[in-house]
């Protein structure tokens, strides 16, 4: 009897134990989710009127893709000119703007549409835009032209383009892609037009790291205006090492391209006088210069107000080395010449060009130009000297079709002494058909 009592009980037991579990695995099933999240963009599907109609009931309905949030609308549309009294009315998806004041005569207005309106679940404005009405006869000043990139890798990124008014007033808000853009519809006044690209989507320029455009246009019923998309620059300019070519001649390199400065010197530490500087030749981030011979063990180089080209100034520079004694013992040579020799050129007063592979002093260059068949010397002038490229151009026009010789002398040498090994010879044709 006792057994059989026992034998119920775990039956009691197992059967119990089931129960619970088959509960609980019922009990285990979640709640529906509410379906996929939406996280779709908010669309403009329609305007009544519809763009660059007539405002004729001093309304406009805007239909929009989803329910718009009613704060996010506030926030994020702007009209131009300011509709002072202005009343807005929600329904869903469409939002009715209707204007309760008179409205400026053959005025066009805009109604600017920003990111910062969203739906009801916080999705934004798929894209700023601006429509744009007509009270009265439409304008149609225009604002075009074309955009370069300082980064050729930006070129496939949209440019936000905003159009403000003389006193800050945002008039349109608008994106391009590629290497034109054009604002039309525009009423006649000045403005203020700001381009950049919004690297970061956070619907801001950020000047740490984006490019941007901007300019004030003046009112013109056509304007050409090109956005080159820069880069904002805080970095000054200032000397990165200076390198002793020999003991007449010096290349200070910079840590970026320079575009201006007002002087350079250079201190002789030992002496406390300041070394001679005969020529100076800039291109880019590199300076060379040509000096006097020095005794001394080193040197202080000094630049001063020196500007890049986003406008940053660094008003003074300097760094001091160790002076080279090393002599300069390499003659100069030509590296190339325009026109190349033996070739035409279509102007009887041309511009030649020689470049040599180092500073040549006006002072020690030695040229002459002659007619060549009669030997008859032709007078030129010298556009362009203490550099390692010369600019010569005849002071009167040659003869069509006669052959001219430019000769640079052996004489011709650098600071140095050190002189070109042999005449270098240039012939070339004038030839102007009628």
């Amino acid at each position: 009897m006792k057994t059989v009592f026992r034998t119920s009980v775990i039956l009691l037991i197992i059967i119990t134990a089931l129960v619970f579990m088959l509960l609980s695995g019922c009990g285990s099933k979640q709640s529906p989710t509410g379906g996929k999240e939406d996280i779709d963009k908010l669309k403009i599907l329609a305007s009544i009127p519809a763009e660059f109609a007539e405002i004729d009931e001093q309304k406009v309905e805007l239909t929009f893709s989803k329910t718009v949030d009613k704060a996010s609308f506030l926030k994020g549309f702007y009209i131009y000119p300011p509709v002072k009294n202005t009343k807005i009315e929600y329904d869903a998806n469409i939002i009715t703007l209707k204007f309760l004041e008179a409205l400026d005569k053959d005025t066009n207005y805009y109604i600017a549409l920003t990111n910062r309106i969203k739906d009801v679940r916080g999705n934004p404005l798929d894209k700023n835009q601006t429509l744009i009405y007509r009270h009265g006869k439409l304008q149609s000043n225009r604002i075009s032209g074309s955009i370069t990139y300082e980064n050729p890798t930006d070129a496939g990124l949209p440019v936000q383009v905003n159009l403000l008014s003389a006193d800050s007033l945002l008039v349109l808000t608008t994106s391009f892609t590629g290497s034109s853009y054009a604002l039309e519809a525009l009423n006649p006044m000045q403005y203020q037009l700001k381009a950049y690209i919004d690297k970061n989507l956070n619907g801001r320029y950020d000047s740490a790291f984006e490019p941007y455009s901007e300019a004030i246009l003046d009112s013109q019923p056509v304007i050409n205006h090109n956005l080159n998309m820069v880069y904002a620059d805080s970095v000054k300019a200032n000397i990165r090492t200076v390198i002793g070519i020999s003991n007449r001649e010096y290349q200070i390199m910079m840590n970026k391209a320079v575009k201006t400065f007002e002087k350079i010197e250079i201190e002789d530490t030992k002496g406390g006088e300041n070394l001679r500087i005969f020529a100076i030749h800039h291109s880019a981030e590199k300076i060379t210069l040509l000096t006097a011979e020095t005794d001394s063990v080193e040197l202080k180089f000094i630049m001063l107000n020196v500007s890049d080209g986003k406008g940053n100034i660094t008003p003074e520079s300097s760094i001091r080395i160790a002076a080279t004694t090393r002599p300069d013992k390499t003659a100069p040579t030509v590296l190339s010449t325009s026109p190349r020799n033996g070739a035409s050129v279509n102007n009887l007063q041309p511009m030649l060009e020689i470049t040599f592979s180092e500073i040549i002093p006006s002072s020690l260059f030695k040229a002459t130009l002659t007619e060549t068949d009669s030997g008859q010397i032709i007078p030129f002038r010298i556009i362009k000297s203490n550099s390692p490229s010369y600019q010569i151009q005849p002071e009167k026009p040659l003869t069509n079709y006669k052959s001219c010789l430019f000769t640079i002398e052996q004489e011709t040498s650098d600071l140095s002494g050190n002189k070109i090994k042999e005449d270098f010879k240039l012939v070339f044709l004038p030839i102007i058909r009628n």
